[in-house]
């Protein structure tokens, strides 16, 4: 099971943000994978993608926002 908590990591030391995993608290040996979020580095723009790249790739039909027919409506409140 995957679960996520904050925490920071300063000279090597984790120090939870919230609530600490209940296997911690309880002296139990735990593996850890910590994914480095660097909010300080700036990002280079990204180059906007042109329009109409898709184009003639596929079609919007005419009754794309026309009600459901009920039989699928039903299938959503049963």
């Amino acid at each position: 099971m995957l679960q996520t908590f904050k925490a920071k990591l300063n000279n090597g030391v984790l120090t939870w943000k919230d609530e600490v995993p209940e296997s911690i608290r309880q002296g139990e040996e735990v593996e850890v994978i910590v994914t480095v979020l660097d909010e300080n580095t700036e990002k280079a723009p990204k180059a906007r993608r042109p329009f109409g790249l898709a184009k003639g790739l596929f079609v919007v039909p005419d009754d794309f926002d026309a009600p459901l027919p009920d039989d699928i409506l039903e299938e959503f409140y049963n």
